[in-house]
């Protein structure tokens, strides 16, 4: 009983959390895709303060604490119990052979895999499929609603939240761990992933024009091809979001005229040749 007021509790936070973002997104600049820009702006703020001297500090601790095939490890555990979500949702959104595919990887990397440490099922050539419940709103036509900003979360929007709060609400875990120790794994879980994608991440900090507007732009394009079962844009893609595309060319020497003749391994154009080559060395009429 306890565990079930903690997480109405939670969804009632996560409720109140979207009345007060739209009640308190009534200043600052707005635009049609982010009508609580100016909110969004001080929560996102918010959330690289504490990124930047809290979270990223620890991340890189925790890269130079761990060997890779540990941290690797830890993702392949978290992955695996998420699966039951990816499984539901497969089924809301009527996708019986993706269901039937997460079924095989739950199996096979509970058991095989020492309790999703190692994924097996990705060495089998298992598929692995990526949805939540935000993804099977949008399946059956709900728009994704106003950007918003989560404290201690990131990007989001009305429809990501709400399938967020249906997506906390069933994890396994928290039905039968205490609250501290489901703590503990969300922190970890949070620190792996952050460590994960640490260079990126501050590489697209040093190169964004405004990173408040390179971070929304990324999520609205991958959360919108997720939907429709695009593949996921990485960070390098990321970046064509927002820069405009320019072409490297590869170093060498530059191109030669086509006018141009070899001759004793100098090369020289018609028009200037030895005058002398030309009829008695004269004026050129």
């Amino acid at each position: 009983m306890k565990r079930m007021r903690r997480i109405r509790m939670l969804c009632v936070l996560l409720g109140a959390l979207l009345l007060v973002s739209s009640g308190c997104a009534t200043t600052g600049p707005k635009t049609k895709e982010d009508p609580f820009e100016g909110f969004n702006r001080g929560i996102f703020w918010f959330n690289e303060g504490l990124d930047r001297f809290i979270i990223g500090p620890v991340a890189r601790g925790y890269n130079w604490l761990l060997p890779d095939f540990m941290q690797t490890g830890v993702r392949n555990f978290y992955a695996n119990i998420s699966m039951p979500i990816v499984l539901i949702n497969d089924i809301l959104q009527l996708k019986p052979l993706a269901a039937a595919e997460d079924v095989s990887r739950i199996f096979i990397n509970s058991t095989v895999g020492i309790a999703g440490f190692v994924d097996v099922a990705r060495m089998a050539e298992v598929p692995e499929n990526d949805e939540d419940f935000g993804q099977t709103l949008g399946y059956w036509g709900l728009p994704p609603g106003p950007y918003v900003v989560i404290p201690l979360y990131g990007p989001s929007s009305i429809r990501g939240t709400v399938g967020l709060a249906a997506d906390t609400v069933s994890l396994p875990h928290l039905y039968f761990l205490p609250w501290y120790a489901n703590g503990i794994m969300g922190a970890v879980r949070i620190l792996g992933w952050r460590a994960f994608y640490d260079e990126e991440l501050e590489q697209s900090r040093r190169d964004a024009i405004d990173f408040y507007s390179f971070v929304r732009s990324s999520y609205q394009q991958n959360r919108e091809m997720r939907v429709s079962d695009q593949e996921e844009l990485g960070f390098e893609e990321q970046d064509d979001i927002y820069y405009f595309e320019y072409e490297e060319e590869a170093p060498g020497p530059p191109p030669v005229p086509e006018n141009f003749e070899h001759r004793e391994g100098v090369e020289v154009v018609p028009e200037f040749r030895d005058r002398s080559t030309r009829g008695g060395g004269g004026e050129e009429e």
